[in-house]
């Protein structure tokens, strides 16, 4: 049963958490919606599928915010507790270190538990389901850049369409002229109807036409050829459905525990290390936050940003390094964690003057 305390505390907490998650996923959204939205009017990525990569961009960046979030949510919460001199009156009445303890360990589990199926599991699935509907999107994708009522330019710049209208699901176009020059002669081509169509050996994609009138010849001569056609297709671009291979951050967690890959490996531990870093960061806020009386309310906040760079900066140099087989790949991210262990347990010396009182606190 919870004392009244405690309650207090995990609601100041969970309030200036998800205060803090929700700020920040909003800002770092808001970067990525644009980053989007330039990727598909620079062609690389088909409008169609803007809602599920937009969705996986979102829960690879919530499972990177959820530590940050709340081990700020820790710093504020418990901060402006001792900056009001609760925490300071709850430590005069035997409330030690071990009851604070508690109380953040309870609301702190199952965020790590959300943060752990996040970045093992749902981030990787769908980081892949929003590639294969890119795969999937990416044959029609040039065919729908298509401009009615404008000329366009073919990607490798031999043709130049025009047409009067589209369907509605941007699939067939009506009324179409498209004009080729080259060396010896000059080609124009007038057709009533034009649809995408997809290879299905080669996977090239073209544009075919018809019924429509080939006029081949040169401007200034009169030796024009006049060809009537049924159909006729043009190609738009080269290998349409080659699927490129799933890079490791796209791997189900089951792939890459099957995969004998070195970058792989590095994948795996880093996808595993980064609710661990939430815990770390966790049990660190407590002794961080720990603001005197001449401080101000966010006196910590400044350290606890500069603490979480350095130690996302060392993560960061850790899986680089394993990438390249500069570290042994059994030795991965536990020094990190470690080393901050090591630097709370110091805090909290520092804070109690002995290495274990914080677990002899007198209050429930």
């Amino acid at each position: 049963m919870l004392s009244i305390v405690q309650r207090y505390l995990i609601l100041e907490i969970f309030k200036s958490s998800a205060a803090t998650i929700l700020i920040l996923f909003v800002i770092l959204m808001s970067n990525t919606l644009g980053r989007v939205l330039s990727e598909i009017s620079d062609g690389e990525i088909p409008v169609e599928a803007m809602l599920p990569v937009f969705l996986s961009q979102s829960v690879r960046i919530l499972s990177f915010l959820l530590p940050l979030g709340f081990f700020l949510g820790v710093v504020f919460a418990l901060g402006r507790l001792y900056k009001d001199h609760e925490l300071v009156v709850l430590h005069a009445c035997g409330y030690g270190y071990k009851q604070l303890y508690k109380a953040v360990l309870i609301i702190m589990l199952p965020i790590a538990l959300l943060t752990a199926w996040l970045s093992i599991w749902l981030s990787a699935e769908a980081l892949q389901a929003s590639k294969q509907i890119v795969d999937v999107k990416k044959d029609v994708h040039q065919f729908q850049q298509l401009k009615v009522g404008q000329f366009n330019l073919s990607k490798d710049k031999k043709n130049v369409f025009f047409m009067q209208s589209m369907s509605a699901d941007k699939l067939e176009i009506q009324d179409v002229i498209i004009t080729q020059k080259g060396n010896q002669t000059n080609v124009l081509e007038t057709a009533k109807f034009g649809k995408h169509k997809l290879h299905d050996n080669s996977g090239d994609l073209f544009l075919e036409v018809g019924p429509g009138t080939r006029y081949e010849g040169k401007a200034g001569n009169v030796d024009y050829k006049i060809i009537e056609f049924d159909t006729h297709g043009i190609l738009l671009g080269k290998n349409q459905t080659k699927v490129k291979p799933l890079k490791p951050s796209e791997k189900h967690f089951s792939q890459l525990q099957q995969s004998n890959k070195h970058r792989d490996a590095v994948e795996l531990f880093w996808r595993l290390n980064i609710p661990l870093t939430l815990i770390v960061l966790g049990l660190l806020a407590v002794p961080l936050s720990y603001i005197s009386p001449r401080q101000g309310r966010y006196g910590r906040v400044g350290l606890a940003l500069l603490v979480f760079i350095v130690y996302l900066n060392l993560l960061g140099f850790t899986k680089g390094a394993m990438e390249r087989g500069s570290l042994p790949i059994w030795l991965n991210f536990w020094w990190v964690h470690l080393l901050f262990g090591v630097f709370t347990l110091l805090l909290l010396k520092q804070r109690t003057k002995q290495a274990i009182v914080f677990w002899r606190g007198k209050g429930k």
